[in-house]
């Protein structure tokens, strides 16, 4: 009965295919690019032996189907609106109705999980956690289906979320991992981004997962297979945009089949205002969107709307394959909705169809009520509308608030510590590792504030205790110079490593030793990424940046030294990339990292500074009109000033997707640790 299903994946940039044997959401080329499923079975087929969506399982990225996820199928109920239809005078609207009971959860995103569950398991990556990000119907749905296939998720979420949006209907969640974290969607997709790159997990994919993309554009083929050819126009409220491009995706499958029409439909999208990033540069004809939606003050705007699921700040937007190229290519439409008019609609569609629905419905209900207005669509049109949920109002069950996964409650303890406790407590740390690894452990030292308590405890203990550095040829002019003043104030001599060609002329004249590592690998990458995308390597690239400049040295910083552990100067409060770390870190056999000043705050770093006045990089002392100051320091080109209120690091690598994360010293993969 399970029959297999032959596909391969295809960068829309560069062309380059993989298999379906991958569970892969991305061009390992890197390109700006979505990948997309080339199916074997050119024709539309439907199997009848099949339920649901799996009744579509030709042009859906598995092999064949659990019988668990065929008993627990989702499918929105597919039919043509008479009484809405009605009322806007339409003559041919046609309804998904992604609601409950037909959708487990009440909400489409039921197709997207149960879909990805399946692809995973039939890739050589089977077994494998996959690791997301969601601000509420994806992780109600993942959640769902993890307890259905009993398959583990790392699930990365907003505290908001999680108590207002996120449940379950089981009290036990045990194959689901809930870390919440203080801050928006995106920082929660970075977190997620970040933490998948470990070895031994998966990255889920978001809108690059073909597996969420196919599984929606099935209601196109629902549609397609009741009207017996490609409808008109399409309408859906946008968040990330891959909806929109799955029913594009599905209708340009169609035409080819050759026997439903050869025009695609109008695709119309919408968004909650003020949060309209998709909207706005739509309306300027612009693939770019405005980076007043990408930064910390977007969140001033994400909290004025309703539909809070809509408020991605980086969409499958200006990449290849994205909604611009969507629009493009059906002559589409965008739609802006206010959160009175999203309630209209969610009142108006309830009382004709008889149903509640979700307020990201109602964006779709009043985009189509705008769309009538002007004309962008007839009374004789054959028009579909994803509703993209509804029916949870109607629910009975209990649905049960998530508990965030807790390492463990010692940490809690510690931080409930004063500072004198915890000044000891770091102390004693550094003791029970120095009487554990002798002179095979030292201080990572990246000349931070941070590292100025680290390395001032540390000589407290052992006043000769190594120290290494790792610097970089981007690093500014005073870091090189406050190197020198600590050395010379604390007449020390850490060992120094940098990827370099020269060294800095302020080392040369105060005879202090730098072992220079070649420089070869990161101009050629520095020049490839140049080429291609006319950026500095540090933005269009700052993971291949970081990992040449920093995590290489340190890895041969930390081999060539002998070293058996090392102290660094992480805290768990810096960014949500530090929150759940442990103390003491096993990364391997042959390596254990020891964060001394874990529990301790931004404030009580600068309190233990200015009590032993410690010397402090000026960097620091800079500020700015508007009161913005530097917090977290790093290389200059990736190093900006922040306001108060902000994540510590929320300055590093301010305008990319790495904005707040990890260089890759503190996050390497097993693979990088050897």
């Amino acid at each position: 009965m399970h029959q297999s299903v032959k596909y391969a994946l295809k960068c829309l940039k560069c062309g380059k295919t993989y298999s379906e044997n991958q569970y892969i959401c991305a061009c390992e080329n890197k390109c700006d690019a979505l990948l997309k499923t080339v199916y074997e079975q050119k024709k539309f087929t439907i199997d009848e032996s099949y339920q649901g969506i799996w009744r579509y399982h030709q042009w859906l990225p598995i092999q064949k189907i659990d019988q668990r996820l065929v008993d627990s199928s989702s499918s929105p109920l597919t039919y043509k609106s008479t009484k809405l239809a009605a009322h806007l005078g339409l003559k041919n609207l046609f309804i998904c109705l992604n609601a409950y009971p037909h959708c487990h959860t009440g909400s489409f995103k039921d197709l997207e999980a149960e879909v990805t569950f399946q692809r995973v398991m039939n890739t050589f990556d089977s077994g494998k956690p996959l690791v997301m990000s969601s601000d509420g119907n994806n992780a109600i749905a993942f959640v769902h289906y993890s307890n259905v296939i009993r398959y583990p998720i790392f699930l990365f979420a907003t505290e908001d979320a999680r108590l207002r949006r996120i449940w379950s209907f089981s009290k036990s969640n045990p194959y689901t991992r809930l870390f919440p974290i203080e801050g928006d969607y995106f920082d929660a997709i970075n977190l997620a981004n970040q933490f998948a790159h470990v070895e031994g997990y998966l990255s889920e994919g978001g809108f690059r997962n073909v597996g969420r993309r196919d599984s929606v554009g099935t209601m196109m083929l629902e549609v397609t297979q009741l009207l017996g050819h490609l409808p008109d126009h399409y309408f859906q409220a946008l968040g990330s945009g891959p909806g929109a491009i799955a029913a594009y995706e599905a209708s340009e499958r169609l035409i080819l089949d050759g026997r439903f029409g050869k025009k695609l439909p109008k695709i119309h999208g919408a968004q909650n205002y003020p949060f309209v990033p998709m909207v706005e540069a739509w309306e300027n004809n612009s693939r770019k969107i405005d980076e007043r939606f990408q930064t910390v003050s977007a969140k001033q705007l994400i909290d004025q709307t309703l539909a809070h699921v809509l408020t991605n700040r980086f969409p499958a937007y200006s990449l290849i394959g994205g909604m611009y190229d969507v629009l493009q290519e059906t002559k589409g439409e965008m739609y802006s909705v206010t959160n009175e008019e999203i309630e209209k609609a969610q009142l108006l569609f309830e009382k004709l169809e008889g149903i509640s629905v979700v307020p990201e419905a109602g964006v779709t209900i009043a985009s189509l009520q705008q769309a009538i207005r002007k004309e962008t669509v007839s009374p004789q049109d054959y028009i579909v509308v994803n509703v993209t949920g509804g029916g949870r109002k109607e629910i009975k069950r209990e649905r049960i608030h998530i508990e965030p996964y807790k390492f463990t409650t010692k940490k809690q303890q510690i931080n409930q510590r004063s500072l004198e406790e915890k000044i000891q407590h770091s102390k004693e740390l550094i003791q029970e590792s120095l009487q554990t690894y002798g002179d095979k452990v030292a201080v990572a030292c990246s000349w931070g504030k941070d590292s100025m308590v680290l390395l001032h405890l540390a000589r407290t203990v052992n006043p000769d205790i190594p120290i290494f550095s790792v610097l970089t040829i981007h690093k500014p002019k005073e870091t090189f110079d406050f190197v020198v003043k600590v050395i010379q104030q604390y007449h020390i001599k850490p060992n120094i490593f940098m990827v370099g060609d020269t060294i800095p002329e302020v080392f040369l004249k105060n005879n202090i030793e730098v072992t220079l590592l070649p420089m070869d690998e990161y101009r050629l990458e520095e020049e490839k990424i140049k080429k291609e995308t006319g950026h500095e390597i540090y933005f269009a690239d700052p993971d291949i940046c970081c990992k040449l400049l920093k995590v290489v040295p340190v890895r041969y910083a930390y081999t060539t030294l002998g070293l058996r552990a090392w102290f660094s100067g992480l805290r768990s409060s810096e960014g949500y990339t530090r929150k759940y770390l442990a103390e003491i870190e096993k990364i391997s056999e042959s390596e254990t990292k020891i964060n001394p000043l874990l529990s301790w705050t931004e404030e009580e770093i600068w309190k233990y500074i200015k009590n032993n006045k410690l010397p402090a990089h000026p960097w620091y002392k800079k500020r700015y009109n508007d009161g913005r100051k530097i917090r977290s320091l790093g290389c200059e080109p990736c190093t900006v000033p922040i306001f108060d209120h902000e994540s510590e690091r929320d300055g590093r690598w301010r305008k990319t997707l790495k904005k707040g994360g990890e260089c890759g010293i503190h996050t390497r993969s097993s693979g990088e640790r050897k």
